[in-house]
């Protein structure tokens, strides 16, 4: 969550608050001056039309101010929900769509398995260890998946010759899908021994995507 975002958001709706009171008090205040009791019939439909304009105005300042909020809240998720969709757009579309059918279907297949836990793992506690090697195996394999895309994009269909590449692009993303299943499955698990093992286990692997992310063509973010 961006806290300027929402500081900023806030200021916004304070202003328009500050609109809404400053129309009823300068309303209020002209037609203070007007003998009411000459025409109390006209006067008095104008104030009511006066309350129910400020009434109305207070209720979509309210439901926007909610929904305002709601958005900046959520900005982050929603983002990474669209960008995901695009990628795994891409995966299908990268290239001459008739190559690469089983590697495209097996990239996809592991980006839906990484994102089908998110929710799991969101709720866990921002400083846990597992939380973290999620976050950081997640963003290796949406990296993993754009070299990919990368590779069949840039790829000469006409003369060139497959190096491999996105196979072995496959075959270490799956590598790295399978120890953080094990990984996963070893922490819910209530046999001390196995959770020793796995808490070593899980430092490690984090300190090895830790490196990936400063070096290398599949290094997180590049």
């Amino acid at each position: 969550m961006d806290i300027k975002k929402l500081l900023k958001n806030n200021l916004i709706n304070i202003g328009l608050l500050a609109l809404i009171i400053g129309f009823r008090l300068a309303a209020g205040l002209l037609f203070d001056d007007h003998d009411l009791s000459s025409d109390p019939a006209k006067y008095g439909t104008i104030l009511l039309a006066i309350n129910m304009l400020t009434v109305l105005f207070g209720l979509a300042w309210g439901g926007f101010t909610i929904y305002s909020n709601w958005v900046v809240v959520k900005e982050e998720k929603l983002e990474r929900k669209r960008n995901l969709l695009e990628l795994r757009a891409r995966v299908q579309k990268a290239g001459r769509k008739k190559d690469f059918r089983t590697e495209r279907m097996h990239l996809i297949n592991m980006l839906d398995s990484i994102e089908s836990r998110k929710k799991y793992f969101d709720e866990m506690d921002k400083y846990s260890r597992l939380r973290e090697l999620f976050e950081l195996t997640e963003n290796q394999m949406i990296r993993n998946v754009t070299n990919a895309c990368e590779y069949m994009e840039t790829f000469d269909y006409i003369s060139g010759k497959d190096t491999g590449y996105v196979t072995q692009v496959c075959t270490d993303s799956q590598h790295l899908l399978d120890r953080f299943n094990k990984l996963v499955e070893l922490s819910v698990t209530f046999d001390d021994e196995a959770r020793d093992y796995d808490t070593r286990e899980i430092d490690d692997m984090i300190e090895a995507l830790e490196r990936m992310k400063k070096t290398g063509k599949g290094a997180l973010g590049s």
